[in-house]
């Protein structure tokens, strides 16, 4: 079972280690290769596994107004890292004072403080310390001082081309959410509480929980998506609505679903929600008749296509 620790800057070396390093915000299919091979690597070099990690992008903090949307929130993104069969995962809170450290302080103070490498493994574009000063080449002249060896991870491919973070923000921003699930290898996740919101959903007899989500969080495309809602452990299908609805142009509601044929009070309560394929653009529509006959096509939809996800 994988143990998630907390770098301190005392802390005691967690010993022999093949270690990953990267911000890995998605877990996406390469940063999956990535760890997976780590975990191979280390197996065959008798050591034990570890990735290293940080609990925000450090974007946020070195140029927060352009930092960009984030694919997953720190409980999740530890979730699926420790799902990948490390040993360890060494949670490194990125502030101000680690922004500051030079490429080869941050070696020093934090990898070689909390492990005894037996190699390293990075993004092939991997950057670190001040300024992104820090490549794989600063890493590999560190390496060969300190007797550890450096791998750079190449990138995966998928529809012949490179599966980024990035690309992942793309698909998701453009709607997407298929392309996004495929380079994710599961569907694009958000997380956020149930708060009360315009109740026209009740008055047309489609009740929807209404999620306030993280600002930083990565949003779909305003749209209609079908969905799968996390209640804690049980799997409900989902209509979820995007942005603000054309026909009440006054609402401030964006992340609304309609979990299919499940009753109960969510309100306050945390939900994981996953997006299953785009339904349409958000529309107008001229008569609550003609709404409510869109919404039911789109709820049921939703259950055809959840049903064979």
């Amino acid at each position: 079972m994988t143990r998630v620790i907390t770098w301190e800057p005392q802390m005691p070396s967690l010993g022999a280690a093949a270690v990953a390093i990267g911000v890995f915000d998605g877990v996406h299919l390469g940063h999956q290769a990535l760890v997976r091979d780590t975990v191979e690597f280390a197996r065959a070099l008798g050591a034990s596994s570890a990735v290293v990690t940080f609990d925000r992008d450090p974007d946020r903090v070195v140029s927060p107004h352009t930092a960009a949307p984030q694919l997953l929130d720190l409980e999740d993104k530890l979730r699926l890292l420790s799902d990948l069969g490390a040993d360890t995962v060494l949670l490194v809170p990125f502030d101000e004072h680690l922004a500051a450290m030079s490429a080869d302080l941050f070696l020093h103070e934090v990898l070689l403080r909390a492990f005894n490498p037996v190699a390293t493994v990075v993004g092939h574009d991997f950057r670190f310390g001040h300024r992104a000063q820090g490549d794989v080449g600063t890493l590999e002249t560190f390496g060969a001082q300190h007797d550890f060896t450096v791998i750079a991870h190449e990138l995966v491919s998928l529809d012949g081309e490179p599966v980024t973070s990035t690309r992942v923000r793309t698909a998701v921003a453009d709607g997407d959410v298929t392309l996004a699930a495929r380079l994710l290898g599961r569907p694009h996740r958000l997380r956020g509480t149930v708060v009360h919101g315009r109740g026209e959903g009740v008055t047309i007899g489609t009740p929807t929980a209404n999620l306030a989500v993280h600002p930083e969080s990565a949003v779909p495309a305003d749209g209609v998506y079908a969905g799968i809602v996390w209640v804690d452990d049980e799997r409900v299908p989902a209509a979820v609505s995007l942005g603000t609805p054309p026909t009440f142009p006054e609402a401030h509601d964006t992340v609304e679903a309609h979990l299919i044929g499940w009753k109960g009070d969510l309100y306050g309560r945390t939900l994981v929600l996953e997006f299953v394929h785009r339904l349409r653009d958000q529309r107008r529509f001229d008569s609550s008749e003609e709404l409510s006959n869109a919404i039911r096509a789109d709820i049921a939809t939703a259950a055809r296509l959840v049903d064979h996800t």
